[in-house]
Order: C-alpha cells, then structure tokens, then sequence
C-alpha cells in the first residue's frame, strides 16, 4: 500500500506506525516486538511537559526562505509559535533568512461565526507586508473543531496572488506525537509544492534535516554532489525539484521518514537506507549506499581514505581521554542510538538511552535502521526507555545509571541533570556531531563538558531538586509509577 495518499491530511503516527510515548526494556525485545506492532501504546496519566505537532510542522515551514507562516489560531498558539520562530532565528543568522509569522487571532465569537475571514484578510497582510513566495497555513485545535475550509480560502488566495497557499493540517489534539507535526508539514509540501520531474539530476541529493548550520555539502561535494536541503536552506524553487533527485538522505527516520518514502515510492527518488552518519563506520556505509546509487563508487571510497588519514589521529587522542567515561543518551527517537553509536566510537561506555517517542514501523521497507545497526555492531543493550523529555522520570533514570555525563537535547531534561551533579553534552544543533568531523565535534565538547565537574557539583550541592520526598524517596525505584494501575 502506498505511503503517500492524496487526501488533505496525513494519517496520525500512532495509527500509521504504531508510535509509542512508554517502554522500558532491552533492545532485542524493542526490536522484535515492534516489528509485531505489539507494544502498548499506554501513556503516562501524569505529564510535566509535552510539546504540539503545530510547533514541529511551523519549525518546518518558517525555514523554507521567503515563505510566510500563518498559524490559524488563538493568540496564545500564535505566541508559541513565535517563540519558536525565535529559535529558528537564532539559527537562521547569516543564512539569509528572515522569519515572517503571523496569528489569525482566533477569539470566542469566531468558534460560533468562523474564521475563514480572518485568515482571509490575514493572508491579504502577510502579502502586504512581506511578498512571500510560498504561504503556509497551520491548522489549529480551534480550527479543527469549528471545521473551517482552509482548503477553499487556500485556493482562492492562491489563484489571486498567485503564490502557492498551503494548508498544513496539524491539529494538537490529535496526535500525541509532536512528530506527527513534521508529517503534516511534509505532506502539504509534497501535495502542493513538489512537481513531477521535468529530468533527472543524477547529481543531486535531498537532504532532510530539522534545524542548524549545514554539515553535508562540503562532504558530498567532495565525491561531485549538490545538496538539496528541505526545509533548512531550503528555497521554493529547491522544494519543487525533491522529485528530480537521485536520492534522499535524512538525519533520523523520526524527522523525514514518512516524505523520503513518499518520494521514493511516487518519483523513484531512492531512500538511503543506511542508518544516517554518526560514526566512523556508519559514516563510511551510508557514503558507499550514496555512490552505489549515483554512481560515485570510486570517488566515495578515495574521500573515506582521505578522511579517515585525515581524523583517525585525532580521534586517538580523543579515545584514551575518554575511555570508559560513561554516557547516559536522551534524544529523539533513532537519533539517541546515533549518538550512542559516537559515544562508543570515542570508548565511552553507553549506560543509559532514553527516547522521546518510539516508532514500531518505518515508513515503507526496510529495518529498524539505527536500532538494528546498533544492536548489530554492539550487541544488545539492556537499559532503553521510552520517556517523552519528562524530567520526573529522567531524574531516577539517571540517577540508577550513574553517569559521567548526559547527552541531550532538550533544556528541562538537562537542568535536572545540572542539579544533579551531572555534565551535560547538549545536543541543540541537531548537525553537530554528523559525519566525520562531527565525530571529532562532540569529542571536543565531551571533555569540555567534564571539565566542568567541579561547578556542576557545587551547582548541585546548593540546589534543590522541586519534587516530593514521596517522589524522590518512597518511590525511588519506580520511574514509571504513572503508568501502573495503582497510580
């Protein structure tokens, strides 16, 4: 059955994937019982935080250069997303980029009138002030339950300016998975933006990544390849052209899993399949999938000679300083098991990894990628747990692990571990540690990192962690008591 269908929305990652936000376990059985679909999809009846999908499909769409993002929605959603756009700002300096969002400003009359005007006139002034290229619209719990047509505004304003219009349906309530958010995002693009290719560009690759500074050009280049990055760096017209592509390439399946299938199955653009670079070895085996599929074989291997000389003597270095330093991981989905994979390339040993969500299923064919590489080159692991970036739970996870130091990407998560004496490596430019050099970029901060033990402890020693003695004590075993009957 096809991923792509062409509805309006994308289906929901619990019903397409199976996903999950609860698991703890050993690699093996993670592996094995995904592969049947067959893991629970309870969830905790007690949160500290989550996030929305809207947020992850607007981080998406504001990188996309001379585009407008309209979230179709009460102010206080509008105010996320700006907080958002803050980020991706920050990120956005010297990358010729500005980010361009407005609210629609949803208030209560406009549940019982509607708000198709609203985004009308909003529309009218984003044209008005900015002369985007490409308009997209983020649906919005409210939206969603008052039913408005995004569809028939979108087409309307779009004929009128003349610009493509695209409504993003990434409705909160939905899911409970964020990431369901960077489908909804792919598919209005793939539904509205990419054309059927007028040639094939041999050359050319589709890189799908979240956020940060580019990390792949400078390496593909080498073996005489262009990047096509969607949506970081990404232009209208680059969009277009996703189908012209020999291959896509992707970060982590959690990212772009649901478009580089979609891309494959609907223009034959071939998904690489190799878990992404993070690591010497996997680096070396995703660059030989690439020159098999563009026919850059030799190239490829002349650049995995010339790198290897290049950062092996450094990596040496790096190796006897951390050997058996032990690493505890807390990222998104796939991308912890490639982090841990960096870890024990530098000799760390790996105590602990933590995922914020888990996918049963890819996308399409193929294996687990980065858990199934993982296992494969490690062995199996005993201590995986699914935790949504729960600092409740975080806190006694690290706490029986006992590490080193923590490798994370997400601010609440890492004020814990600050508070409890714990150095964290964060992981907020989601491009560092890629490929060669990023192998080399994290062991760098690694030991910086643990050079700063000495003010972590007295960071910890003079603060107090804001959770009970019942949490913190009498249930000191159970992370995840929440999820128990009992609770």
């Amino acid at each position: 059955m096809a991923t792509f269908k062409d509805t309006v929305e994308v289906e929901i990652r619990e019903r397409r994937l199976g996903s999950v936000l609860n698991y703890h376990g050993n690699l093996s059985e993670l592996i094995n019982k995904s592969k049947k679909r067959s893991i629970c999809a309870s969830c905790s009846n007690y949160e500290q935080c989550g996030n929305c999908g809207q947020e992850n499909a607007g981080t998406l769409t504001t990188w996309v250069k001379d585009s407008v993002v309209i979230n179709h929605s009460p102010i206080g959603c509008g105010l996320d997303g700006i907080m958002y756009a803050a980020s991706v700002r920050d990120n956005a300096i010297g990358q010729d980029r500005r980010v361009q969002r407005l609210s629609t400003n949803i208030q209560e009359k406009d549940t019982i009138y509607g708000a198709s005007r609203k985004l009308e006139a909003t529309i009218d002034e984003a044209v008005r002030r900015f002369n985007p290229k490409v308009i997209f619209v983020l649906s919005s719990c409210v939206t969603g339950i008052i039913g408005d047509d995004l569809e028939s505004v979108a087409d309307e304003k779009g004929a009128e300016y003349g610009i493509p219009v695209i409504p993003i349906y990434c409705e909160g309530f939905k899911s409970k998975m964020w990431s369901s958010g960077f489908d909804a995002a792919y598919h209005g693009i793939l539904r509205r933006i990419v054309k059927a290719p007028k040639k094939k560009q041999e050359d050319l690759v589709n890189v799908f990544n979240f956020c940060g500074v580019d990390r792949l050009a400078d390496l593909l280049a080498k073996v005489g390849l262009r990047t096509n990055y969607a949506t970081t760096f990404a232009t209208l017209e680059g969009l277009t052209e996703l189908s012209e592509a020999a291959c896509s390439v992707q970060f982590c399946d959690t990212l772009s899993s649901y478009i580089t299938t979609a891309l494959e199955e609907k223009y034959g653009v071939v998904k690489i399949k190799n878990a992404p670079p993070f690591g010497l070895k996997w680096t070396d085996d995703w660059l030989r999938e690439i020159g098999e599929v563009t026919g850059k074989q030799e190239e490829v291997e002349c650049v995995i000679k010339e790198e290897h000389e290049r950062i092996l003597p450094e990596i040496e270095k790096y190796r006897e300083i951390l050997k058996g330093k032990k690493a505890y991981i807390m990222t998104g989905d796939t991308f912890a098991f490639q982090l841990a994979n960096v870890a024990r390339d530098l000799g760390m040993e790996v105590v602990g990894i933590a995922t914020l969500h888990h996918d049963q299923v890819p996308d399409g064919d193929g294996g687990r990628g980065a858990l199934e590489k993982y296992k494969e080159d490690h062995g199996d692991f005993g201590k995986v747990n699914v935790c949504p970036k729960q600092p409740y739970q975080a806190l006694k996870l690290m706490k029986e692990a006992d590490p080193d130091l923590l490798i994370c990407r997400h601010a609440g998560v890492e004020n814990v571990a600050l508070r409890m004496g714990i150095p964290i490596v964060p992981e907020g430019d989601k491009n560092f540690s890629i490929a060669y050099d990023g192998i080399l970029k994290l062991a760098k901060r690694t030991v910086r990192a643990l050079k700063t033990q000495l003010i972590v402890k007295n960071i910890s020693a003079h603060s107090k962690l804001p959770y009970t003695k019942w949490w913190l004590e009498d249930r000191e075993d159970d992370p995840y008591y929440f999820e128990s009957k009992e609770a």
